[in-house]
């Protein structure tokens, strides 16, 4: 961290990216990270790919969806691979003045300096430490957005991932004024009466085998209730909550013919491995993949294969 430390103190201009379709972890990182930069002087920018949901809104800063030149350092976030960085991808790549942060174990180096700690829960946990290594003061909002990031990934510490230290930041975070009531219910509590119709929808296509569940909702499925496709994954939570499954794959067709995959699973399985065999991957108890090219019932058939072999291959070893 020294390094990243010394990088972004002689820097003037930054630029802070995380992944394409950014999920909690990854907003709380960058604009926690961007109001902290911006407190000790930096002239700081902060890109996304697109728009920020609806839901998230309260929680985002500044930012811009076009490409910044002439940055004295580049930082992407949250990214374990550098296909996730979606549209900035090419032009990120082929800087030298770059630096990834990150918390996943599998992944794929995405910039020239890199700073992973793959035992912490969350990105935004990295991001508290190193905010705190730069003396920054961590006021309210960014330490709302910290816990944003840190619950959104802990499912408000619920997953494999959560540490120790999760609560300690935690702790930390209320101290400092996090709105904790705010976030949870905005992630955990808020439900609108088109994602109840949704729910529905998933509960008509649960389909068992042994202890793993499989849920495919279709792009149509999403049409008929005019839902949007990109905001499906926020089902995940719900599905993987059956007792007795160790293993949920939530499989959402967000495009015509082009499917994501989100998976839970308990202490069993590594879902991350499973993730793999469909270009992503994450950790242990929470992994996706996405723009698997197929409709949803192609993929479905092949996603339902993969799992056979894989509990086939766990009850091997």
């Amino acid at each position: 961290m020294k390094q990243i430390i010394k990088k972004i103190k002689t820097a003037n201009k930054i630029a802070v990216f995380c992944h394409s379709k950014p999920d909690p972890d990854a907003l709380g990182s960058i604009f926690a990270l961007y109001l902290g930069l911006k407190k000790i002087g930096k002239e700081i920018v902060a890109v996304l790919e697109e728009d920020v949901k609806k839901k998230y809104e309260i929680f985002a800063e500044k930012y811009q969806t076009t490409f910044p030149e002439n940055c004295d350092l580049y930082i992407c976030l949250d990214t374990a691979a550098p296909h996730m960085l979606g549209k900035f991808e090419e032009k990120f790549l082929a800087l030298k003045n770059t630096i990834e942060i990150d918390h996943h174990f599998n992944r794929t180096t995405s910039a020239s300096l890199g700073y992973i700690e793959g035992k912490t829960s969350s990105c935004s946990e990295i991001i508290y430490k190193l905010l705190k290594k730069l003396k920054v003061k961590i006021d309210e909002r960014i330490a709302t957005l910290i816990y944003f990031g840190l619950a959104g990934d802990t499912g408000c510490f619920l997953h494999e991932n959560t540490t120790a230290d999760s609560h300690i930041v935690a702790s930390e975070l209320i101290k400092k004024g996090a709105k904790i009531f705010l976030v949870n219910r905005r992630l955990f509590k808020s439900n609108t009466k088109d994602k109840l119709k949704l729910m529905n929808i998933a509960l008509s296509k649960f389909e068992y085998y042994k202890d793993t569940l499989v849920v495919a909702i279709s792009y149509s499925d999403f049409k008929s209730i005019g839902y949007n496709p990109d905001d499906g994954v926020d089902l995940i939570d719900f599905v993987s909550s059956v007792e007795n499954i160790n293993l949920t794959a939530l499989l959402t067709e967000r495009k015509p013919n082009n499917c994501s995959i989100s998976f839970r699973s308990s202490e069993k399985y590594d879902v991350s491995k499973l993730a793999e065999r469909f270009g992503g991957g994450g950790h242990k108890g929470a992994s996706g993949c996405k723009d698997i090219i197929g409709n949803v019932e192609e993929v479905k058939e092949k996603l339902k294969k993969e799992i056979k072999i894989f509990i086939a291959e766990n009850l091997e070893e």
